[in-house]
């Protein structure tokens, strides 16, 4: 079985593409290791209102799926985001039902905001985390020169 690395939300960012500014989880391990992965407005936003303990009167998709699992006492224990393929991260919940593993295939943003709901750990696999993170390290050396190239550009 490959080793998993547990990572927490770092926040959520909009960065550039080809379809313009979209949003992106920044998931960050304890080696200081970040990994974006571009997602949705709609599961930016539910996600956003996980990590806030935000409840909304009518429940959204997101909610409504965890309602689904508790009446079924299906229990979240973790989600994983696990192998890239065609540019693509795949993701998995892992759940327990009736104390037996079960594990459902998803879209990461859907995986991650289910995870957070249930107050459950996140995972990446090392493959992915060596395979698509970036030093937090490079990453602010980046904006930093950003910075200074927009200040130039200002003076000029």
């Amino acid at each position: 079985m490959e080793e998993n690395v547990q990572v927490q939300i770092s926040g959520i960012a909009k960065v550039g593409t080809s379809y313009g500014p979209t949003p992106a989880l920044i998931l960050e391990d304890s080696r200081e290791r970040v990994l974006l992965i571009v997602i949705g407005e709609l599961e930016a936003s539910s996600i956003a209102m996980a990590l806030q303990g935000i409840k909304l009167p009518i429940p959204n998709t997101h909610d409504l799926l965890m309602t689904i699992l508790n009446e079924l006492n299906a229990r979240v224990k973790r989600g994983e985001v696990y192998d890239i393929q065609a540019n693509r991260f795949l993701a998995k919940l892992v759940l327990e039902v009736s104390g037996e593993e079960r594990v459902v295939e998803g879209r990461p943003s859907d995986v991650i905001a289910l995870t957070v709901r249930a107050g459950a750990t996140i995972y990446v696999s090392e493959s992915v985390m060596q395979r698509a993170s970036i030093e937090k390290s490079v990453l602010l050396r980046g904006e930093e020169e950003k910075s200074e190239f927009d200040e130039n550009l200002e003076e000029e």
